[in-house]
Order: C-alpha cells, then structure tokens, then sequence
C-alpha cells in the first residue's frame, strides 16, 4: 500500500531519520512535511497519552530547575514538569489577554494537558469562558488534582477536535489556543478546518509548535533522539505551517510566524558539549531578567534565522 503525505496526499516520500527499528520517518518530496506513517486506531486515552505522563513521571529534572518552582503536595508527573509549566503560562498568558476583545470571550484550550495554562488564565480573567478539550482523562485529572480548580468555572471535553465537535461549536471561540499538539495530530487537514470552523470570524487561532528547523536537532544527535520519538507523527517548519495553510480552503485570514525558544542558553551549550542528558544540568527555561550579551546575541540570531526549538502561528481569521 503506497503511504501518502499527510499535507499533499504525494505517495513520493524518502527516509529521513530513523527513530527505532519500527519507526522511520518520512520526508514528502513535494511539500517538505516530516511525517511517521503510522496510523492510530484510538487516540482517546491512547498508548502515546500514557507513556508521554510516564514520561513526565520520571523526568530527569535538575535539583536547579526543581528549586524554581516546587511544590511536592503535587502529583509526582506535575512535580517535574512544573517549571516548564509556569515558565509557558509566564510567556503566554499576557500573548492571550493580548487578544481578548472583550471580558467575557470565549476561550478553548485544545490538548490542554494537565490544564495549568487555562486555570491561571482564568485567575486573571474571571469571566473569560474557558473550555478545555484533552484526549487523556488521567491529564484531565492529575491537573484537576493538583491544581485543585474551581471545576465549575470551566467547561471540560474529553474528546478530539474532530468532525462532530466542530458542528456543535460553530463559530463559537473568539480564541482557539493549540499548545505542542498538532505534532501529534495524524488527521492534520481536518484537525485545522475544524480549528477554523470553531473559531469567530475577527477571532484569533494560536498554534505553536515544536521546529523543524531547530539547528540543535542537527548538532546534538541525542538531543535529536529526544525530540524525534514516535509519538511525534509530524514534524513541521514555517514553510510547512504555510503549505498546509495554503493547501486548505479556509476562507480569509491573516497570519504572522514568531520563533520561539523555549529551552535557554546553557542548555544549548551543554547539549552541544555532551551530546547527554544525564550531564545537562538544567533546562534553563525561566528567562534571566538581565542576559549576558552572549545569551542575547544567541538568541536573536536563531530568532533572525527561525532556528528555535519551537514556532508560533498567530493566525486572525477574518
């Protein structure tokens, strides 16, 4: 059976990088997507959502990054990933308050994880209507948990942005937020129309990403192992993001791409130097106040370039 691109349906496709001996991943020679042809049967509460809070269990977290933010009446997964938590809603949160036209909008957070982003945000928002949408029940509940929300402020959906829920929410979301979820997404064509189809005209769509382009994935061999595992079905850059886009009949809108670079300085150079990552030391995630002009100039270079680890679409539709 010919496997074909997930964004042009092109069956000329060539081995790019292999992850283990039952996963390769493919490059389209037309539309430049990075894509693993496999196909899930069942994505609620499936073997990826499992191993990914397996993997949040045992994350190797630094005693410098734990020290940032710890609170060990947290469930064990929420205990390792607080940091990086609390430094994206610090980035984002003021991105999405930026967009708001009126209090009481509405809002959906789509794979909203263990739920930190939209619990915060309603703090800060009261009457902001929050929707959360998650395919793993047990990310659903370690937040609830752990974070201990008033549940009634939110609305919470277990299940896909599929078909049947973009017919019940037309038009509905003034912003539709998608946080490092559509790499994992194998209906991506869908999965955008009907990020579209939920979302108001003169409303606003926020999909990030983790890069393609992320010139570490080419100097660091286990860095790449770390960012290339399986449940990672597509992998995309800013030429792929517009492709798909464009490929699309969306109706009319406008989109700026931001680079962004979530991991700092000094773990890049410590992947650089080690290639391990039992020796890097922290994750360097919270942004100084005050970087060193080195740190400065790294930074602006790989924004110049599109080379961070991640990339923003802010898309308007009108």
């Amino acid at each position: 059976m010919n496997i074909h691109c997930r964004i042009c349906n092109s069956t000329d496709l060539s081995k790019f990088y292999t992850i283990d001996s039952n996963h390769t991943l493919l490059k389209c020679l037309k539309c430049s997507l990075v894509q693993l042809p496999a196909k899930q049967l069942n994505e609620l509460d499936d073997n990826a959502n499992k191993e990914s809070i397996i993997q949040d269990t045992f994350r190797k977290t630094s005693s410098q990054d734990l020290n940032l933010f710890t609170d060990d009446k947290l469930p064990k997964p929420l205990q390792n990933v607080l940091h990086l938590i609390k430094g994206d809603c610090e980035r984002l949160i003021p991105l999405i308050q930026s967009l708001l036209n009126k209090p009481n909008s509405s809002f959906i957070d789509i794979g909203s994880g263990y739920g930190q982003l939209s619990f915060n945000l309603k703090k800060s928002n009261p009457k902001l209507n929050i929707h959360l949408l998650e395919t793993s029940s047990e990310r659903i509940n370690l937040g609830i948990e752990g974070f201990q929300p008033n549940i009634d402020d939110f609305t919470f959906h277990h299940r896909l942005l599929d078909n049947k829920f973009a017919s019940e929410y037309i038009n509905y979301f003034d912003i539709s937020y998608c946080f490092h979820v559509l790499e994992h997404v194998y209906n991506i064509r869908d999965f955008i129309k009907n990020i579209f189809t939920i979302t108001k005209k003169g409303g606003s769509i926020i999909i990030e990403v983790p890069n393609e382009d992320d010139d570490l994935l080419k100097l660091s061999s286990n860095y790449s192992k770390i960012i290339r595992f399986p449940a990672h079905v597509s992998s995309f850059n800013k030429s792929t993001l517009r492709y798909l886009l464009e490929s699309l009949e969306l109706g009319n809108y406008d989109i700026d791409f931001l680079p962004v670079q979530r991991y700092g300085f000094y773990n890049y150079i410590e992947w650089l130097r080690y290639n391990d990552k039992r020796k890097v030391t922290s994750d360097d995630y919270i942004a100084r106040d005050n970087p060193s002009w080195i740190e400065s100039f790294w930074l602006n270079e790989k924004c110049k370039n599109f080379t961070t680890d991640s990339i923003m679409m802010i898309i308007k539709k009108l």
